[in-house]
């Protein structure tokens, strides 16, 4: 019993014609009867019964054509399986995330979901060297020659206070006028070193009190009033509980951006992170809200 000899048998039961499976399979009509005869002798009974212009399935025919069918169905399930894993892809793609570490993270799930099989190499170290990366994602101008850039995201830098706290009335009158505050920095990171231009630039160094490497715990400590932290409005959207008020310091901001190696060819699998990557951060786009 071959496959092709199901095929031909399951169309010519549905349509009780054999002509017509000729014609769909391309084929003369002798081939279609022939095929059913032979079946016919294997299995021992008759699959149609014949007239001078008519077939039709015998009870036979339709307990072997239910069987039949099954069978073909579950081929062509697993071949659709099989054709889902060659397109879902393999390989490594290399990350380097400075910033913007949530709206990455939300890129990087719905690409898991497109292409499961292709595995992650990830690193969030501000510090690391610029090699061996396919992607890197920073708001710093990186100096490397090796690699070019594109825009990814440009985002407000907002005042994070406790809501009880007289510095969430507002408005805020400049940056200095933040001088005898007291911080909240997220140690080692882009927006530490971020805060601390920006303060300087105002005139005075940033009174930081607490110095974290978990931006849940900066997060917190800004909740229970213990200081002050400058963060980037759409990056940090949602992170913050009602406890806190967003306030503008008068137009900061920070620029997010993507760099790629200059002389890289993207794999398929490349291309769609990168597609979903630039997708997901045009949707959050101009998504923050401030209090004042």
């Amino acid at each position: 019993m071959e496959l092709l000899q199901l095929m031909y048998f399951c169309d010519a039961a549905k349509t009780e014609n054999f002509s017509r499976t000729a014609e769909k399979y391309k084929v003369p009509t002798s081939n279609i009867s022939q095929t059913v005869k032979r079946l016919e002798a294997e299995l021992g009974v008759k699959l149609f019964r014949r007239s001078a212009n008519k077939v039709c399935l015998s009870e036979e025919g339709k307990l072997f054509y239910g069987g039949a069918k099954r069978a073909l169905d579950a081929l062509e399930e697993a071949k659709s399986r099989i054709s889902d894993l060659e397109e879902e892809g393999w390989g490594e793609i290399r990350l380097l995330i400075r910033t913007d570490r949530r709206i990455v993270t939300n890129a990087i799930e719905k690409f898991k979901q497109r292409c499961p099989r292709v595995s992650l190499s990830i690193n969030h170290r501000a510090d690391s060297a610029l090699t061996d990366y396919d992607f890197i994602i920073s708001d710093a101008i990186e100096r490397a020659a090796d690699y070019r850039s594109e825009h990814l995201l440009s985002e407000r830098i907002v005042l994070a206070v406790e809501k009880n706290a007289p510095l969430a009335e507002g408005p805020i009158n400049g940056l200095e006028s933040l001088a005898g505050e007291r911080f909240i920095a997220l140690a080692d990171s882009r927006l530490h070193s971020l805060t601390e231009q920006m303060c300087r630039a105002a005139g005075f160094t940033p009174n930081v009190v607490i110095r974290t490497d978990d931006p849940h715990y900066v997060r917190k400590y800004v909740e229970m009033g213990l200081g002050i932290a400058l963060v980037p409005a759409v990056s940090w959207r949602g992170a913050f509980s009602d406890n806190v008020v967003l306030l503008d310091i008068g137009g900061y901001t920070r620029q997010t951006r993507l760099y790629i190696p200059k002389d890289k060819v993207l794999t398929r699998e490349e291309r769609i992170f990168y597609e979903i990557l630039v997708s997901t951060f045009n949707e959050e786009a101009g998504s923050f809200y401030l209090c004042n």
